[in-house]
């Protein structure tokens, strides 16, 4: 076997999660690659699995995993979370003190937040080395969403720690240029920069692909065969733009167009009065659909839609870029100019980009995709060549491997 690896990260098969399903192909992968993997997690909580407790130990595909009995309260209250999120990391660093050896390298996913620094007691301890995969940028995540205040003294000492955290880290992995420059300006330490290193969150090639419509199940079942399709799929959250595409949708009511929306959230209620309310019958909503409907449902329509606040630019990069560019469809970014999903888009040459909340261009960039069908279709095929270049699992494991392998 070759080096060997601890895995941190709360959610782990069988967690349909997508967060899970990352981490799970991510230790197989380099299982396979002569890595010695060990994975500590939770119990799973999702679709119905918070009662079905899951031994502590298990053999997974020569992956040894431990699920650690953490606390599971209601996530959508921040305090509980916070409880979970301590709890957790506490038992994690409780085992791997007297499990894990100086030479075993910490693989430390970002979520939860706090469980980075177990990484970092362990590295005060004991030498030991750690690897961070940043999927967003704390504390100033939690000041985004308003969980915390930017100027309280729990931020001011996060940062701080943060400081050290990042400058002891053997690498840091980012999924971004954008994040990757967050890290370097709250690194006030002269950091390293080659030690923090972009690779790229991945979809399955396989898994997700593009579908002519009249291939579709879900677009036949649905009679949007014959209409330009706008698909917004995922979290219908605060923090996403989605009043704005209903707005454009009723600029657009007239022409053969259809706007579908398939997910839940915090603004699904809101939306649904604004279309009731405006009487349009050019926008639909549909709950989340199985996963092994994703196939169906990712690859439903034109153009795939994805909306990042400004506010997080930087720190994170919205998964949903990875699978609408798979779905070979073109995309419609709300996000800001210089964020990482607006670089990807312009690079790839794959879509259009609007400011959240510009209705009008919105509804400009519609009009030209319905009155240029042949560039439409163009964007989707060049989407899908970009992704099988660059965002796949084996260009990220591939990465990921040569990264590790310089871990001294």
């Amino acid at each position: 076997m070759g080096k060997s690896i601890k895995l941190l990260t709360e959610y782990f098969h069988p967690e349909p999660a997508s967060t899970g399903q990352l981490m799970t192909e991510l230790a197989v992968g380099l299982e396979e690659k002569d890595f010695d993997v060990e994975v500590y997690t939770s119990q799973p909580t999702y679709q119905g699995q918070e009662t079905k407790k899951l031994t502590s130990r298990e053999d997974y595909k020569g992956i040894k995993i431990n699920r650690l009995s953490s606390t599971q309260l209601d996530k959508d209250n921040p305090l509980n979370r916070i409880i979970n999120w301590l709890s957790f990391s506490f038992l994690t660093l409780i085992h791997l003190i007297f499990k894990s050896r100086q030479k075993d390298i910490l693989l430390i996913l970002s979520n939860p937040p706090i469980l980075l620094f177990v990484g970092l007691f362990l590295n005060y301890l004991r030498g030991q080395r750690y690897v961070i995969i940043m999927h967003d940028v704390y504390p100033d995540m939690a000041v985004t969403l308003g969980v915390v205040n930017e100027n309280g003294l729990p931020v001011k000492m996060w940062n701080r720690l943060n400081k050290i955290l990042y400058y002891r880290a053997s690498r840091i992995v980012v999924l971004g240029e954008r994040m990757k420059q967050t890290i370097i300006r709250k690194s006030d330490r002269k950091i390293d920069v080659s030690k923090i290193r972009v690779i790229h969150n991945w979809e399955d090639p396989e898994f997700i692909k593009p579908t002519k419509k009249e291939d579709n199940p879900f677009t036949r079942e649905h009679g949007y065969d014959n209409e330009l399709t706008l698909l917004y799929s995922g979290n219908l959250g605060q923090h996403h733009d989605l009043a704005t595409l209903v707005y454009a949708a009723e600029r657009v009511k007239d022409l053969p167009i259809k706007f579908v929306f398939i997910g839940d959230g915090a603004k699904k209620k809101k939306l649904e009065e604004i279309v009731q309310e405006r009487n349009l019958r050019n926008v639909d909503f549909y709950p989340y659909q199985p996963l092994t409907m994703l196939p169906e449902t990712l690859t439903c329509g034109d153009i795939s839609i994805i909306s990042e606040d400004k506010r997080v630019n930087g720190l994170c990069v919205s998964c949903k870029i990875y699978s609408a560019l798979a779905s070979g469809q073109a995309i419609l970014g709300l996000v800001s100019e210089d964020s990482d999903v607006a670089n990807i888009i312009e690079e790839g040459d794959c879509g259009l980009r609007a400011d959240q909340g510009d209705v009008e261009q919105v509804v400009e960039h519609i009009k030209f995709w319905l009155n240029n069908p042949e560039e439409l279709a163009m964007m989707g095929e060049r989407g899908r060549r970009f992704f099988e270049k660059n965002f796949t699992f084996e260009h990220a494991l591939g990465k990921y491997v040569e990264e590790l392998n310089q871990v001294g």
